[in-house]
């Protein structure tokens, strides 16, 4: 594991993310995690349906909510990550559940396997590694040709305001994982946080050691250079230069720091 991955690990290992409070089949396939998979899977021309009978890969799959989805719809899911906490409760969810899901504990640049995918995911994860371009690339390697990708990325404009914040904590907290909560719960949210969804949410947000920032642009070239089309993104954007450089400074305005892209293998 490198400096980077370590570092990152260890926040994850002790807030693992999202720590969706799933309670029940409902809070697992309706309600609120029901619309933002709905969202994620439109990026790609999908709906829960298409899930059935195909190979999916998580990758980065943290607490195991999408694993869990997928596999409630009948997707054969193989889910990757390093935070043996958030696998840990992957599992436990899907034992809940009664679902099959395979956890594997693995970088994605150290996945092995002869399996190819129909479907691929990998959400919030890139920008968290010293590589993000190099593991994008991994994943393209396997997935079936007419096979789609979605990533999700923080923005390299959108998330402008947001990166400041960060730098203030940063000078007032440090590095320390502990004196930044501390200070995000005091300074940032003025109270305790008030369970553990919103203390992980936090951590992940304002505490992450380390992330990178991405443009609509650079994704579609990566795209362009592994043979993959683009079909959709979550906001919606423009493709072109020009077009998505003004729908990304809106996205600003909007404070959508995060951004869902989807591409066809060809």
């Amino acid at each position: 594991m490198d400096k980077i991955a370590c570092s990152v690990n260890s926040l994850y290992e002790r807030y693992p993310y999202p720590s969706l409070p799933i309670l029940n089949e409902h809070d697992l396939v309706s309600k609120l995690h029901a619309n933002v998979m709905s969202k994620i899977l439109a990026t790609a021309g999908l709906e829960s349906s298409s899930s059935y009978n195909k190979d999916i890969l998580d990758a980065g799959c943290g607490t195991g909510e999408k694993s869990c989805y997928f596999a409630y719809y009948g997707a054969k899911v193989t889910s990757l990550d390093l935070s043996c906490s958030s696998l840990a409760k992957g599992k436990k969810l899907a034992e809940k559940f009664d679902l099959e899901v395979d956890f594997k504990r693995c970088d994605i640049l150290d996945f092995k396997t002869e399996k190819m995918f129909d479907h691929i995911f990998c959400l919030g994860v890139l920008h968290h590694t010293n590589d993000p371009y190099g593991r994008f690339r991994r994943l393209a390697a396997l997935c079936k040709p007419g096979g789609t990708i979605t990533i999700g990325l923080y923005n390299l404009y959108g998330r402008f305001l947001h990166r400041a914040k960060r730098m203030w904590i940063k000078l007032n907290a440090g590095e320390d994982i502990d004196r930044r909560m501390s200070f995000i719960e005091n300074s940032i949210y003025g109270r305790k946080f008030k369970n553990i969804h919103e203390q992980v949410y936090a951590a992940d947000k304002y505490a992450n050691p380390h992330e990178s920032y991405h443009s609509v642009i650079e994704v579609v070239d990566w795209f362009n250079k592994n043979g993959i089309s683009y079909i959709g993104s979550y906001p919606r954007t423009d493709t072109g230069i020009f077009r998505s450089f003004f729908t990304q400074l809106k996205w600003l305005k909007n404070r959508n720091g995060f951004f869902i892209i989807s591409g066809r293998k060809n």
